[in-house]
């Protein structure tokens, strides 16, 4: 939909569930028509707007309950959207991210995949689409479009290799979220990942393939 405001657009959809998003959009159309939408079905999301990096971060450490960041990938300053978003990866870990982009430069889904966000939402999708796709983000699952899907790297990395680790020792997932210090959703959304990469339906199956592969090892008995 180009920059056209998503508030001229009808959308029936069910409310969307509870959460404090951040928008980080410099663009005042889009960004007016995006609150404009969620608001329509805010339920009890709570949504906030700015439109720089840097004020983002400022925001972030006033109010470290936020969510889910979601930034438009073109803004202005010294950090794009996918810089700011593996910066608050490393500042707010709990925060889940989700990228924004008119590019259709499907490397920039494969970028914010790498970096742990948990989707990439084109702004050509349709008011319903985004909604869908935002309400599934905002319940913990990962949404990337499939005219984005890249073929899946060799291997998995060291932080989803650590967590299919502590996964082999009988670890829960909010264990695992508590040691790493990380959001539950982040370490499930990596274990997704993994099995896809593994082909694998459970734990017990993404570990043994992962082990046959010389990717994580098994602890030791004693």
């Amino acid at each position: 939909m180009g920059r056209r405001t998503l508030a001229s657009q009808a959308v029936i959809q069910p409310p969307l569930p509870a959460a404090r998003l951040l928008i980080v959009e410099d663009h005042p159309l889009y960004r007016d028509g995006l609150l404009a939408m969620l608001q329509r079905h805010a339920g009890a999301l709570r949504c906030d707007a700015v439109d720089r990096a840097d004020h983002a971060l400022a925001r972030l450490r006033r109010q470290p309950d936020i969510d889910l960041v979601l930034a438009d990938q073109h803004l202005p300053g010294a950090m794009d959207g996918m810089s700011l978003l593996e910066r608050v990866g490393r500042e707010f870990p709990t925060a889940a991210r989700v990228l924004v982009s008119g590019s259709g430069d499907p490397h920039l889904a494969a970028h914010a995949r790498r970096a742990g966000c948990l989707g990439y939402i084109p702004k050509a999708l349709e008011p319903p689409q985004w909604l869908a796709a935002l309400a599934r983000i905002l319940g913990g699952e990962p949404w990337f479009p499939a005219s984005a899907a890249t073929p899946a790297e060799p291997g998995i990395t060291p932080r989803q290799a650590l967590i299919l680790e502590r996964c082999a020792s009988g670890h829960a997932n909010r264990d695992i979220a508590a040691e790493l210090g990380i959001a539950e959703r982040t370490v499930k959304y990596h274990l997704q990942e993994t099995y896809a990469r593994l082909e694998a339906g459970t734990r017990a199956e993404a570990v043994a393939r992962a082990v046959a592969r010389g990717w994580i090892r098994l602890p030791s008995a004693g």
